[in-house]
């Protein structure tokens, strides 16, 4: 495909080029996760953390300790990528482990930890207005319900087509 040259020195001399709202959904995906990730770690790096870390950090707010496989199937990532994440955590003096049995390992936060995850949460609760920023109440929960749905869509998108139509 050529380009016109107006529009080749438009791609070539932008700092980055302004996707177009009906291009490719998950190239639009990937751009906008590279720029939010891109603002979180921004906003988390005073902190010493990483957007990853800050993630890890996260779901102790929901349980008080959670064992390494499980953070792993949460984190959707394997346990040897969760073992060194939170060894990392833990040389930081963020988490500490605590072996339950020879199999099972459970990780908690620190006190630092817990004082951590709440400034990092108040930096990324601004990164998030800031994202939904000039959209009414009603548009900012479309976007959760789609983004909650999506997330939640089955690994077949056929299957997912046909259980929507089965329930309708």
């Amino acid at each position: 495909m050529l380009l016109c040259p107006l529009m080749s020195e438009h791609l070539t001399t932008r700092a980055e080029p302004v996707p177009a709202p009906e291009g490719n959904l998950g190239y639009l995906f990937r751009l906008a996760h590279q720029r939010f990730r891109a603002l979180l770690e921004d906003a988390l790096e005073p902190l010493g953390l990483s957007a990853q870390e800050y993630g890890i950090l996260s779901l102790f707010a929901a349980r008080r300790e959670l064992s390494t496989s499980e953070l792993a199937r949460i984190s959707q990532v394997t346990r040897q990528t969760m073992h060194t994440s939170i060894l990392s955590l833990e040389a930081a003096g963020l988490l500490q482990r605590t072996a339950k049995n020879r199999r099972v390992v459970l990780v908690r936060p620190t006190k630092r930890g817990s004082m951590v995850l709440e400034a990092a949460t108040r930096r990324v609760r601004v990164v998030e207005r800031a994202a939904l920023e000039g959209l009414s109440r009603e548009e900012e929960q479309t976007v959760r319900a789609w983004l909650a749905d999506l997330a939640a869509m089955s690994p077949s998108p056929r299957n997912a087509t046909t259980q929507r139509q089965e329930v309708s």
